[in-house]
Parts: C-alpha cells; structure tokens; sequence
C-alpha cells in the first residue's frame, strides 16, 4: 500500500469539498490509488506509474483531478499549456469532468470531455482561484458539472428544478419495494428525505452519511447495510 496513503490517512479519512472526497497527493500513483479502492480497478495503461496532485472523488467515480504548479513555473503560455496537457491526460484516462491547474494564485479551470478552458455564464474564463476551504467551491463544481459536456464548455444559470416528478418515482418505488401502507410509505420517504439532505449539508459524520451507507453495498449484503442503517444512522439522525 502507498506510503503516503497510509501515513496521512487518505484512504479512508481524506479532505471533504462538501460531499466529495479530496485527496491532495503528489506522491501516489494511479495504480496505488486503484489498490486503495479510491479510483475504479481497471488497467491504465501506460498511466498507471502517473501521480496526480489532487483528486477529487464521489465513491470511486473520479470527479476532477488537479495539478499544482509552483508560480515561478506557472507563468508562460507554453508552461501552461504542458500542465493543461499532463492534467487532461490522466483526467481523461480517468473519465474525469474536470482539470483544475493552479499556482494557489491563479487557477484554469478545464473541460475534461474536450480540453477547452471552461467559461462563465458570460462567456469569460473562468477565474476563481482553486481553494479547497472555499465554501462555494462545492456549489462552482456543481454547476460545472451540470454545464459541461463535449460540445459545451460554458456555464449556464443556475435553474431551478421542479422535484414532483422524481418524488412521485420515489414514492412509487417504495410503495411497490415495501408493499406497506400508504402511511408506512409517506414515513420511509419522509426519512429517507431528511437523511439525503442532513448528508449533504454535512451534518451527519462520515460513517453515518448517504454516500457511506451507498458505499456499504460493495462488500456487504443488503440485509446487513439495513441493520447498520435501522441501528447506527436513524440513531444518530434521531439526536439531530
């Protein structure tokens, strides 16, 4: 296992960027992040001797991958463009949505589908400067996220979405899941709500969050997440 992994305690207690997971590495390699079940088991290839600077992750679903640059190398166009390059290289090998490359004084913000520098809602580069402590950056990812794609490397305004049909979706898998009473079913819903959104405000602790329990049906059955649910988190979502 990865040296560095193991001494900062990344695997299993890394940084958070509001829901996901960030890993500010430098020193690990991607096939030592595969065996550390942060990134997809598959083969990279040539890439897998590759060390991203940081990562960002939801499960094991790669969600942008950052390159750090020392400022003194951060200034032509062409060193730039080399570290836009060596970013996109292993972001897209990763089938990752974004390349993030800073000297923690300027920040291009990039879209992994095509490689384009990523644009805000008025067209300009985007320039907010790359800080994990920022409490908006969760909400910057997000709407980059829900904007860019290969054709499209441009922010939209934020819109607002009409929740029915999903609740109705919800409703009906649930009735039809459980075989409960309407009443029965309102309540699951009803909690199962309040624990999605106490997970992504942050409130509930890691071993007792949405994505946490999600994760837990890889290597457990659903009989045991179940018990470990009904014992541990409605315990804890009961205190809040």
């Amino acid at each position: 296992m990865n040296e560095e992994l193991l001494q900062r305690d990344l695997i299993n207690n890394p940084e958070k960027i509001g829901k996901w997971d960030f890993r500010n590495i430098g020193s690990t390699t991607l096939s030592a992040l595969k065996n550390a079940g942060i990134i997809p088991k598959k083969d990279y290839k040539d890439f897998e001797r590759r060390k991203p600077d940081g990562i960002i992750t939801s499960k094991k679903e790669v969600i942008a991958i950052i390159e750090n640059k020392d400022i003194s190398k951060f200034k032509t166009a062409k060193q730039k463009e080399e570290a836009l390059q060596q970013g996109l290289d292993v972001a897209q090998i990763l089938n990752a949505k974004i390349v993030i490359v800073t000297d923690t004084i300027d920040t291009i913000w990039v879209n992994a589908f095509n490689g384009e520098e990523i644009l805000d809602e008025k067209g300009r580069p985007l320039l907010t400067n790359f800080n994990p402590k920022n409490q908006d950056l969760e909400k910057l990812i997000e709407q980059i996220i829900d904007s860019i794609d290969k054709n499209n490397s441009q922010l939209k305004e934020p819109r607002l979405k009409d929740p029915t049909r999903l609740a109705k979706s919800v409703w009906q898998d649930l009735w039809m899941a459980a075989g409960a009473t309407p009443e029965n079913c309102l309540y699951t819903f009803v909690e199962l709500f309040i624990f999605k959104y106490l997970s992504d405000l942050s409130v509930l602790k890691s071993h007792t969050n949405y994505d946490f329990i999600m994760a837990m049906f890889e290597n457990e059955s659903e009989d045991e997440v179940l018990e470990y649910y009904a014992k541990t988190v409605r315990h804890t979502q009961g205190r809040k």
